[in-house]
């Protein structure tokens, strides 16, 4: 009867010494931040939400808030300008966005949307950018499209950022969109 047994476990003590002598390792639990948020499918759009755009630790993230009706672009603008909630707060997130003396102005069309600032746009930092470009995107993606189909214009101070779009959560310019890197040859 020991015979049997021990040519039963040869199957498995040659696994495992197959998949050792292959590099095969365990490794311990790593943290890479925070847990993803407002994941939907691409073009899904909850009519009694807001994305909204902040801050982390770890980079621009996306928040949804909850609403008592649809919001477009304008109203989700408003909203980022109040920065973020006391949840959101304690969350560790918060806004680059810098400060409005005078009024924001919004206005939309077919996959694009405008915003006007009382300022010179080009002080905007980059993330500031992405917030504003990311929020009024997301906000205005029609069904079946993705966020990046949405083209965001940036005014004020006599200066204008034409073609934004919002993609990995970073604003670029539309004809700069990074493209995936091709997997190399095995």
């Amino acid at each position: 009867m020991k015979a049997r047994g021990v040519r039963r476990a040869a199957p498995a003590a040659l696994l495992a010494v197959a998949l050792t002598g292959c590099g095969v390792t365990t490794t311990d639990v790593i943290d890479v931040g925070q847990p993803a948020t407002g994941a939907k499918r691409q073009g899904e759009v909850n009519s009694a939400e807001a994305r909204l755009f902040f801050m982390s630790p770890t980079g621009v993230t996306s928040v949804t808030r909850p609403a008592k009706a649809k919001l477009g672009a304008e109203d989700a603008v408003a909203l980022l300008l109040q920065g973020p909630n006391e949840e959101e707060r304690v969350r560790g997130l918060y806004s680059d966005v810098p400060k409005m003396n005078g009024e924001v102005h919004v206005t939309t069309g077919t996959l694009r949307v405008s915003i006007q600032m009382p300022f010179n746009v080009l002080r905007l930092t980059p993330v500031s950018r992405s917030q504003f470009v990311c929020t009024a995107a997301a906000n205005e993606v029609p069904r079946g499209r993705q966020i990046h189909d949405v083209k965001v214009e940036l005014s004020g101070g006599s200066y204008v950022i034409t073609d934004l779009v919002c993609d990995s959560n970073q604003a670029f310019p539309a004809a700069k969109l990074p493209s995936p890197t091709p997997a190399p040859p095995r």
